[in-house]
């Protein structure tokens, strides 16, 4: 693959650095929202979501972004799907793909007598439409970056087969094609709105606000037991939490970690803590003195506080970091140990010293959001006690992901959203160690180059998480990514809705579908 043809922009999008802020439209208030469940009598049907903001965008092939999937995912569907074991299994495919011997073209039959909610046939036509949206470097998608290069093209055989051409052996297209949401022809051009084949279907859209959903009767699956389900804009945390202790709502998203301890003494409150792909990215642009050299980039790793950022930033709901790859994801290796919790400031001198920057000093470039800054003052703090002087600069999102673009920083630090568009692999988190990537600015590693071919390339998932478990070993080690810790992912909800999906949080998905009141 070409990877120059994927942009600065695409990648940044796809890893939730674009959309996480640009197209998250906040909103106040909590008008529409269903009372306490002990005021009513017949059993409710109607769930209610306090999530952080409504985006304007709601088509998921246009971002990747959880503010957008939450919404759509009980809505559209993919081809393929996680069972309760996290394995990808057929959903609108009819069983598995037939792939060539070269691997270079993947035949995928489709399940007939699916239709969409508007009582349109579920056809090849609407497979390909999406499938060349997301393919086309031009496009807009967040998605490219998973496609992009890597699929030639895409075509019909009939209604109900599907053949894609690779410019390359492509194993891990599995993966993406279980994330990846299939919707209907005619919406892929659309943004403010979107239609698939799942149990719900979009009832009514208040501009930044909410979104209500309303049950499918028509779906071609088990039908949900909710007949709608609303996501409310609760931007305030504290009024969020509020919600649902007061039955407001049922199921908070982006639990703030100061709060998990108080909603745990709350009998009518479940806290789910759940590894999920969402990382901190901390990244060294490795074409500028000093951090060119790997001793002034170890030092920085080793004087790192890994400890006051889980306890302090994270208030315990963290794990301690070594490489890019958390816990969530292939290629995880819990015996890796390499930096300590608690900073090594005399490993970090002596090394300084050995580059000849026992003066070292740098500006560390984050996001304006709260936990960016806790995390970010928690750092500055460790490296002092090493002799390093550290400034923070804090920017709005927009201006971040500028300076993140122009390559002009020392070390860059923001949260790195990556379940909903690459599952459990780390496609996301390691292709930017690729000496030919757009945004690597320095960094080569002969055997990362070739590791990172053989991961993509790989069939077998077993087979791609040990390679990517061995380019997590050497990232480590050359301390070109030091995440301090892997956050949880932090939910909340009632006692009187069923237990949530863990295994499914796991790959950043909430399974509305089957939510139900008991």
């Amino acid at each position: 693959m070409n990877e120059a043809i994927i942009g600065r922009r695409r990648f940044l999008a796809m890893a939730g650095l674009l959309t996480a802020g640009s197209l998250a439209v906040t909103a106040c208030g909590t008008s529409g929202t269903p009372a306490p469940a002990a005021s009513r009598g017949p059993k409710p049907t109607k769930l209610a979501f306090g999530v952080t903001s409504i985006s304007d965008y709601l088509n998921p092939l246009y971002t990747t972004s959880s503010r957008v999937h939450w919404i759509t995912d009980p809505v559209v569907e993919s081809l393929y799907t996680h069972d309760a074991s996290l394995k990808s299994v057929p959903l609108l495919a009819d069983g598995e793909p037939e792939i060539s011997d070269d691997g270079l073209t993947w035949t995928i039959k489709l399940k007939e007598g699916v239709t969409f909610a508007n009582g349109d046939p579920f056809t090849a036509a609407d497979v390909v439409a999406a499938l060349k949206f997301v393919s086309d470097p031009k496009s807009t998608s967040d998605w490219t970056v998973f496609f992009a290069g890597y699929v030639k093209d895409a075509e019909a055989d009939g209604d109900h087969t599907v053949k894609i051409t690779l410019t390359a052996r492509y194993g891990v297209l599995r993966a993406h094609l279980t994330n990846l949401p299939i919707i209907h022809k005619d919406f892929v051009a659309k943004t403010d709105t979107t239609m698939g084949t799942g149990p719900f279907t979009i009832e009514k859209v208040t501009q930044g606000q909410s979104v209500e959903l309303s049950r499918n009767d028509s779906y071609h699956g088990d039908k949900p037991a909710l007949a709608s389900v609303v996501f409310q804009a609760v931007p305030d945390p504290a009024t969020r939490l509020v919600n649902l202790r007061e039955g407001k709502i049922h199921i908070m998203t982006d639990v703030t970690p100061e709060s998990v301890a108080l909603l745990k003494q709350d009998a009518q409150v479940k806290v789910h803590e759940v590894d999920a792909p969402s990382d901190i990215i901390t990244y060294f642009t490795a074409n500028k003195a000093p951090f060119d050299d790997v001793k002034v980039r170890q030092a920085l790793a080793y004087a790192m506080d890994r400890k006051g950022v889980r306890d302090v930033a994270y208030a315990g709901t963290a794990t301690i970091a070594q490489g890019p790859i958390g816990p969530a994801v292939e290629g995880h290796d819990p015996s890796l140990q390499i930096y300590g919790e608690a900073p090594d400031h005399e490993k970090a001198k002596a090394l300084l010293a050995e580059a000849g920057a026992s003066d070292l000093k740098f500006t560390l470039t984050i996001t304006s959001d709260a936990m960016m800054k806790n995390i970010g003052q928690v750092l500055v703090e460790g490296w002092k006690q090493a002799g390093i002087t550290c400034t923070l600069e804090t920017l709005d999102v927009g201006p971040w992901v500028q300076k993140w673009a122009s390559g002009k920083f020392d070390l860059v630090m923001n949260s790195f959203e990556t379940g909903f568009g690459a599952g459990r692999t780390a496609f996301s988190l390691l292709n930017v160690t690729n000496s030919a990537y757009p945004l690597n600015f320095g960094y080569k590693n002969e055997e990362v180059d070739k590791l990172l071919g053989q991961a993509w390339a790989a069939d077998d998932e077993a087979e791609r998480a040990e390679l990517c478990k061995r380019i997590n070993g050497l990232l480590a080690a050359d301390a070109i990514i030091i995440p301090p810790v892997y956050p949880k992912m932090l939910v909340a909800q009632r006692t009187d809705v069923s237990p949530l999906d863990e295994p499914g949080m796991s790959v950043s998905r909430i399974s509305v579908p089957a939510v139900q009141f008991t």
